[in-house]
């Protein structure tokens, strides 16, 4: 905590007074009123302050606001030293980098809500309207290309989104028994390996966009599977542990599905975490980084798969069409996975395409949001009341 800058950095700045006027419905005279009625009852019935910073989103995102005054004290502090967004339409790390003149996150808003930065819109369908395009624009300059394609009868697929850092013999044994066939969907032609694997897709994009692609144009390949699991190419899991997944979860009647993430794994949900040794367990909803689907259920999700290019929210959605659908969600913990790769949204290979491709995958996420009208949260199917 850097308390010089917090302390020479007052929060009321952050509120716009005519716009939180009109949330309130009760003029303020000057910020300092309007930041202690935010205080006393706003933030508690979730008004915003600005245009520009969403009480419930940054809440939601930034659990330990709990230990300060206000949001936008906690906003105000940690916005010091890292870079936090206020909204979701607002990615700080681009702002920061195309607005030189601002030395933090927290000038940047105020300057935003004071008004003296209008280079970017208050309004949410603004920004909603212009992710949309974007991602049209995406899925318009995808070309698929099989590179081979020779499966072999088998019921099961697994599906790995293979780009530089895949190194598939760190987990696929080829001379070992298997009842699944390997697919790459090679979104980039760097570090291609045709070596191992029945289906070879050249693909540029995203994991949801390549499996979007491949329902709409080809369905033919994922009808003839029973089971499919989609892998991001930075997880270990063991050769023999695959077919052990799909068995528990045809056996408990798993319809969404996952491995548990093993101790030290960089991941967000603590749920999803292996819990016990054997089994599995029903959950809320399972990540994008290694969903299984029955063909069903996969194929119930086919629309939802091409409003999202990031994946952020992308799996609330279909976890929650299927649950509500009747499908069992769940956690394997018989078999547990490492991701190793840390999360950097800063510097990350993943964020920077998305942000290469104008995708604002916090916006994704925002709209999934708005249109479950809830925050996501995956936990224990008995603890969701």
């Amino acid at each position: 905590m850097n308390i010089k800058k917090m302390n020479t950095f007052l929060p009321e700045r952050l509120i716009d007074t005519r716009w939180y006027s009109s949330q309130a419905g009760k003029n303020f005279i000057d910020h300092k009123s309007a930041y202690l009625h935010f205080k006393e009852h706003g933030q508690s019935l979730g008004l915003n302050p600005s245009p520009f910073f969403y009480t419930a989103w940054y809440t939601w995102q930034n659990p330990d606001v709990s230990g300060y005054a206000t949001v936008l004290d906690h906003f105000v502090c940690r916005g010091a030293d890292v870079i936090v967004d206020p909204a979701p339409f607002l990615d700080g790390i681009t702002f920061l980098r195309e607005k030189a003149r601002y030395s933090s996150i927290i000038e940047a808003l105020a300057a935003l809500t004071e008004g003296k930065d209008t280079s970017l819109s208050p309004r949410l369908e603004d920004h909603l309207a212009l992710l949309a395009a974007r991602q049209a624009a995406v899925h318009q300059a995808i070309q698929a290309q099989y590179i081979c394609r020779w499966p072999s009868g088998r019921r099961r697929l697994v599906w790995v989104q293979a780009g530089p850092r895949f190194n598939v013999t760190r987990w696929f044994q080829p001379t070992s028994p298997r009842r699944w066939d390997l697919m790459c969907n090679w979104y980039t032609r760097d570090g291609l390996d045709l070596r191992y694997g029945e289906i070879h897709l050249s693909q540029a994009g995203t994991k949801p966009t390549g499996i979007y692609h491949v329902l709409n144009n080809d369905p033919g390949l994922f009808q003839s599977y029973d089971q499919l699991l989609f892998l991001d190419d930075d997880l270990i899991i063991a050769h023999e542990d695959i077919d052990r997944l799909f068995d528990i979860a045809e056996r408990d009647g798993l319809a969404l599905f996952q491995a548990a993430l093993l101790p030290g794994s960089h991941g967000v949900w603590m749920d999803l975490f292996q819990k016990f040794s054997r089994g599995s367990r029903r959950t809320t909803g399972v990540e994008i980084m290694m969903p299984g689907f029955t063909r069903d259920a996969l194929f119930s999700c086919a629309e939802l798969f091409g409003r999202n290019i990031s994946g952020y929210g992308l799996d609330f959605m279909f976890s929650e069409q299927i649950r509500r659908a009747g499908g069992g969600c769940g956690v394997i913990d018989a078999v547990g996975v490492r991701h190793e790769a840390p999360i950097d949204e800063r510097s990350g290979a993943y964020y920077r395409q998305m942000r290469a491709l104008g995708i604002n995958y916090k916006l994704e996420l925002y709209a999934a949001i708005r249109e479950m009208g809830k925050f996501p949260t995956f936990v224990d199917d008995r603890q969701k009341d």
